[in-house]
């Protein structure tokens, strides 16, 4: 007898703490957390995209850039700029009137291009900037060009932007006899895959 009441007991309390985890898990109300989740979502979303444009993209490969003449450092200038594509694009382009056959065309130029080629193009253009960066360094006491406004930045085609931006430089020559050089210029840029094909014309 006392056992069956014992086993009564047991079951009794199993049934309550049954009951107990069904009232618990009404409580949690799916519909009133679905909007913070939500929330939640599209903040990390957002992160991603805001990372994402700190990393890279058209603008920040021209800012890259004109900051690594201001150092003068020869090798940074070439990091900037992507030389397989400096040899694809050639003269063969006019960004301005450029359709969807021309960057066919180009990333099939750009796959193409020669590994030795572009070795040698880079080792080229690293001694003409070594070359510049000297000529710099012997006729200004300071040199800085800055990005004052992006004009506008177009899409070519994936990965490829055409960036129009207005460059100010300023030069103080060692020399008083000649003049500082304080001016700006809208300048032409290219850029694919986050790297320069064209440079403009800042020097």
């Amino acid at each position: 007898m006392e056992e069956e009441n014992n086993q009564e007991v047991t079951q009794e309390n199993v049934q309550e703490v049954k009951e107990e985890v069904k009232k618990e898990t009404k409580k949690f109300d799916f519909k009133k957390w679905c909007p913070i989740i939500g929330g939640a979502v599209a903040v990390i979303i957002v992160l991603a995209l805001v990372i994402s444009s700190l990393i890279g993209g058209p603008k920040k490969a021209v800012k890259k850039y004109v900051s690594a003449i201001n150092s003068k450092n020869a090798k940074k200038i070439t990091k900037c700029i992507d030389y397989a594509g400096v040899k694809a694009w050639g003269y063969k382009y006019n960004a301005n009137d450029f359709d969807k056959d021309d960057y066919k065309e180009f990333v099939e130029a750009y796959k193409d291009v020669d590994k030795d080629d572009i070795k040698d193009y880079k080792e080229t253009s690293q001694e003409y900037m070594d070359d510049t960066m000297d000529e710099l360094k012997d006729e200004y006491k300071s040199f800085k060009a800055t990005v004052k406004e992006f004009k506008s930045v177009k899409k070519l085609g994936k990965d490829l932007y055409l960036v129009k931006a207005r460059i100010h430089l300023k030069a103080v020559p060692k020399d008083k006899d000649e003049d500082t050089i304080d001016e700006s210029e809208t300048t032409t840029f290219v850029v694919y895959k986050n790297k320069l094909i064209t440079t403009g014309s800042i020097f």
